[in-house]
């Protein structure tokens, strides 16, 4: 059977993907995924085969497990084995069989899991395939102002969206994603990406922009901007990364990204109202910065 090969482009890397169904492309994909329409002889940057198995995977090592998924140390590295909620049996595994190419094998009757973009991009693991490209998601609203890159991060409920709407209505910046950034280093540059996955937000736009500011949201009674340290910043951007913590090579290429970062872009502890004011007071601080 002749595969369909789709391209999808997160944070300026190429993936290859190649199935053995038509993949139905929802909302979260639209900017990001598509049937391939660049020459075969040009190399993605990292290739997934989704493929059907009569068989489970014989699995070795179990070093880590959750609800929906496993993980496996293997000879080829780590695989990671979908499991039902419900029945707990496994369904599906995501298996290296080298460093930038996968095999994301199913059962046959579990088509319907992975027939969806939003499935398929879930299942290829977004977070490694930006590890290996200098890359980690954040967890924060990615906005474009001016042309600078501005992400506002916090635990869920402290305000990154009420934030990111004030700057929409008072500054007209754009939101490129509500809820996730996709952030990397090319060639010295560190620059914030909008990713297929959004949280609540619903905004998943292929954008990105140089990194002007991070901030680091809390709520307060008035508007208090504070410097942090490359340290306290590093503490503060650690906890609102996505991190695999059975994997140490993952967690100390993550530690370096993050320590170059705060060594390179501004971050801002910012105590605010959620009002105008607080557009108005953070605005004078990135003009001041940036020397516009």
């Amino acid at each position: 059977m002749e595969k369909n090969r789709y391209y999808v482009s997160i944070a300026d890397v190429s993936i290859g993907i190649k199935t053995d169904f038509d993949v139905l492309i929802g909302q979260e994909g639209e900017q990001f995924f598509c049937r391939e329409s660049i020459p075969t002889n040009i190399k993605n940057d990292i290739s997934f085969n989704i493929q059907k198995t009569d068989n489970p995977l014989i699995m070795g090592n179990k070093i880590f497990d959750e609800d929906e998924f496993f993980i496996y140390e293997t000879e080829f590295g780590f695989t990671r084995q979908f499991t039902s909620i419900i029945s707990k049996k496994p369904y599906a595994w995501l298996t290296p069989y080298n460093e930038y190419n996968y095999n994301l094998s199913y059962l046959s009757g579990r088509e319907e899991d992975f027939k969806y973009s939003k499935n398929i991009l879930e299942g290829i693991n977004i977070e490694s395939i930006l590890n290996k490209f200098n890359g980690f998601i954040l967890h924060s609203s990615f906005i474009n102002w001016q042309n600078n890159g501005i992400l506002f991060s916090a635990p869920s409920g402290t305000g990154k969206s009420t934030q990111a709407d004030l700057w929409n209505k008072h500054e007209n910046a754009e939101i490129i994603n509500g809820d996730r950034a996709g952030v990397r280093n090319v060639d010295g540059v560190w620059s914030a990406y909008g990713l297929p996955v959004a949280g609540s937000s619903g905004i998943y736009k292929n954008k990105k922009a140089q990194i002007s500011h991070i901030i680091v949201l809390r709520q307060g009674t008035e508007n208090k901007l504070t410097r942090l340290s490359p340290r306290d910043a590093f503490i503060k951007i650690y906890s609102e990364t996505t991190v695999h913590t059975w994997d140490d090579e993952f967690q100390n290429n993550i530690l370096n990204m993050i320590s170059d970062l705060v060594q390179n872009v501004p971050v801002y502890l910012y105590e605010c109202l959620p009002d105008e004011s607080a557009v108005e007071f953070l605005k004078e601080q990135i003009i001041k910065d940036n020397k516009l």
